[in-house]
């Protein structure tokens, strides 16, 4: 099959024929680029397992910002800085491939997931799935979210170190029960979050064999899991109007009157729940020790809180808390989820002077890009102030900040993901101080997202 005409089945998302193409096509002669291999086998993972900005920062200094990668599974480049990210997020002329770039990290895990998706059948399917992100369907989501969240953190332990992160991994797992699914927490919810977490570490194994015990293994058999329950209970979902996604995407219609499939009903609905609960998950975290670590702030975001004063708030509350939102941001400028986003090249092309071969795997980086000294002031330091309106410095190029992504696939829940962290932050901190050790710094990993290596352990004092 040539380039040419592999875009044509990206389109109709063929993925037999993508990956068939994928493993006939994909290119290694890169020895003309920057760049070095890495360790025998396994190439730069234990660099970036180890230290992703760090590495970054090595290769960037020694190669500049365009440099061979190298993995168990692939080989390709790495493209630093705004003018990259705009490479490959404008995608004109379709360049670039979605699909078979990200499927060596989802396949049988979270297969036909619309980040995937490429063209024409990328816009239609990401066309009817906006209806589910809308204000009137965020709305009915923040009305299911306040009791969840309310009730959630209430009775923590104080004056003593509490690991955060998996609290509110566990705590976002039982409100995405109820948010995306549809399910009140139960037993039967305790096997869906076990299948969900199982299938999320998948995502992470290097080596992607079907290996009992294996993370993929596990992976592949909760995706089995979420995709029987899923199935079992779509009948009943088209058939009442609920404010849960599931149900949402079971009654969505497009201009023509068409509804997804089944199938696609269970692909978007296990791939939205990972994409809003993982991302979340990790931003949470991050705002959480940056707080603790800038006193200052946290005092300005419970004044927002305070003024506030509800039990339960809604949309037009939630638009009011605007440090809360500069909070947000400069915490996702920081540790942005995702440290790198990839990209296959259907065609040859050039960056800062090299030719780039059709077939390569090309991947960018938001971590390495909010941090240039080109293009922010003090990159180090927690300065939300950054993103005020009379100083901007996020705009100073359109793609020098992107925690979402950019382009046509920008992330679709960008705006209910700031609706959830500041939801659970106005619960969260309407009832406690937030504090850290002396010295304490931000103990982190960055794959398969940016998350607390240590838990994030931090203390909690009652307001």
């Amino acid at each position: 099959m040539s380039n040419e005409a592999i875009s044509e089945v990206l389109a109709r998302h063929d993925t037999r024929a993508a990956r068939e193409f994928f493993n006939a096509n994909r290119n290694r002669d890169l020895q003309h680029l920057p760049g070095d291999w890495g360790w025998p086998v396994l190439g730069h993972v234990p660099a970036v397992l180890r230290d992703a900005h760090g590495f970054m920062n090595r290769q960037y200094a020694r190669y500049g910002k365009l440099f061979v990668f190298n993995s168990p599974l692939n080989r390709g480049v790495m493209m630093l800085g705004p003018e990259a990210n705009e490479l490959l997020f404008k995608n004109e002329g379709n360049r670039f491939s979605n699909f078979l770039a990200w499927d060596i990290t989802f396949r049988n895990i979270f297969d036909n997931n619309v980040l995937e998706m490429d063209f024409s059948g990328h816009k239609s399917h990401r066309k009817m799935l906006q209806l589910a992100f809308k204000r009137p369907a965020i709305e009915g989501h923040i009305a299911l979210m306040n009791p969840l969240l309310q009730a959630g953190v209430a009775g923590l332990p104080l004056a003593s170190e509490f690991r955060m992160m998996p609290f509110i991994k566990r705590l976002l797992l039982n409100v995405g029960a109820e948010v995306f699914l549809g399910e009140k927490v139960s037993e039967a919810t305790e096997h869906l979050n076990q299948a969900f977490v199982d299938m999320v570490s998948a995502t992470a194994d290097p080596f992607k064999r079907r290996i009992p015990f294996t993370p993929y293994y596990k992976g592949i058999a909760g995706r089995r899991a979420l995709t029987d329950f899923i199935r079992e209970n779509i009948d009943k979902k088209r058939a009442l109007a609920g404010r849960d996604l599931f149900s949402q995407l079971c009654h969505l219609r497009d201009d023509d009157g068409s509804q997804f499939s089944d199938e696609e009903i269970g692909d978007h609905v296990i791939f939205v729940l990972f994409a809003a609960h993982d991302t979340t998950t990790s931003a949470l975290s991050s705002v959480l020790f940056s707080l603790a670590d800038n006193p200052g702030w946290q005092d300005a975001v419970y004044e927002e809180i305070r003024r506030i004063g509800k039990e339960e708030i809604d949309h037009d509350d939630l638009d009011t808390m605007s440090d809360t939102s500069l909070v947000l941001q400069e915490a996702l400028r920081m540790y942005p989820p995702l440290s790198l986003m990839p990209r296959y090249a259907l065609h040859e092309f050039e960056f800062e002077g090299h030719r780039i071969p059709a077939n390569t795997t090309c991947a960018i980086s938001p971590l390495f890009t909010h941090y240039m000294e080109e293009h922010w002031s003090h990159p180090q330091q927690f300065d939300p102030l950054r993103f005020a309106p009379e100083r901007a410095e996020e705009k100073q190029h359109f793609f020098q900040y992107i925690p979402f992504g950019g382009g046509a696939h920008k992330c679709l829940g960008l705006h209910f993901a700031q609706v959830q962290g500041k939801l659970f932050l106005y619960h969260f901190l309407r009832r406690y101080r937030v504090t850290k050790q002396p010295g304490q710094v931000f103990k982190y990993n960055n794959v398969p997202l940016t998350f607390p290596t240590n838990g994030l352990p931090l203390t909690l004092t009652a307001r």
